[in-house]
C-alpha cells in the first residue's frame, strides 16, 4: 500500500508520489512528498518508532 499524507488543497488523505523519508531539525522522523492527485507538495510527520 503507498504511503498516505493529508493533503490541504484537496482536503482528504491521497496516496503520496515521491514519497522520502526525511528527519525534521528537531530530530523526528517525516514522509515528504508530491500530492497524487494536485502535485502539491504533502508532509506527514511520522512517529517516533
Amino acid at each position: 500500500m503507498a504511503e498516505q499524507a493529508y493533503c490541504v488543497k484537496c482536503k482528504k488523505k491521497v496516496d503520496v508520489k515521491n514519497a522520502e523519508k526525511v528527519t525534521m531539525k528537531n530530530g523526528r522522523p517525516a514522509l515528504k512528498g508530491v500530492c497524487s492527485e494536485c502535485g502539491t507538495g504533502v508532509y506527514k510527520i511520522l512517529s517516533k518508532k
